[in-house]
């Protein structure tokens, strides 16, 4: 057990904890002192992280979840206060998206991608409620998106999903705030995960890549160190934020013409 670090004594459930930007927080939470619980519809790759967890001396559990559904998910919050006796940092990093143009985009997809982010962050954060307001403390961290914030090519309802995550997050920073429990949400830009190598074309990253300032897409760690500082006690005053990890993307309409 690492009985130092950052979120030393806390307790963090990371949905999509199982690949991914997920997977990085999981792992960083952990090297930071936390006990992780990886909550996932993937078991296997859930169990997998909590391996690599468990081989560097940190404690890890999973639980197969799928963020869908709410009974679910309140009966694997409620099972995770009876392990560890407390709830101090969620982080809803659950996500899916599927490149359409709006016409072909069927209801169901429509309703997997919102119940996916949208409602399983509101499921989440709802069943972890009550136990943070008993102990007055805790912090919510919402992985939203560049597209919580702008438009993007056919992605509909991703787009929409990650603006009301969005929303989400600032309506629960005002509600919750009184009881010292801090919500706040990440926009990534383009990170290198498994879901964007599956997505990307060899074109659209060449283009994206002309977007940034800092020229480069951004890393998992970049997330999960930004992940870490809203976890963590150094932003204690800080709630209901919108926080770009993006290379400046947000900042600036047009990269300076090098030629």
């Amino acid at each position: 057990m690492m009985e130092r670090g950052r979120l030393c004594g806390n307790v963090a459930i990371i949905t999509g904890g199982a690949s991914g930007m997920g997977r990085g927080i999981s792992r960083e939470f952990a090297s930071q002192g936390a006990s992780v619980v990886i909550a996932d519809i993937n078991a296997d790759g859930a169990v997998q992280v909590a391996e690599e967890i468990q081989n560097q001396h940190a404690r890890a559990m999973v639980l197969e979840v799928d963020v869908r559904n709410h009974k679910m998910v309140t009966e694997a919050v409620e099972h995770i206060v009876e392990q560890f006796g407390k709830v101090d940092v969620l982080v809803n990093c659950a996500g899916v998206n599927q490149l359409l143009d709006p016409e072909e985009t069927t209801i169901e997809t429509w309703e997997n991608i919102r119940s996916t982010i949208l409602d399983g962050a509101w499921y989440f954060a709802k069943a972890v409620i009550p136990f943070m307001k008993k102990n007055r403390n805790g912090k919510i961290v919402n992985i939203g998106s560049g597209a919580a914030v702008q438009g993007i090519p056919q992605s509909v309802p991703y787009t929409a999903s990650k603006h009301g995550l969005l929303g989400l997050t600032r309506a629960l920073a005002v509600d919750l705030g009184p009881y010292q429990i801090n919500v706040n949400c990440i926009c990534p830009g383009a990170v290198e995960t498994p879901l964007l190598k599956r997505l990307a074309t060899d074109t659209y990253r060449h283009e994206e890549l002309k977007r940034y300032p800092l020229g480069r897409l951004g890393k998992i760690e970049d997330v999960a160190k930004a992940a870490l500082f809203l976890a963590s006690s150094d932003s204690d005053w800080i709630t209901g934020i919108a926080l770009p990890v993006d290379g400046g993307l947000t900042s600036c309409i047009r990269v300076k013409n090098t030629m």
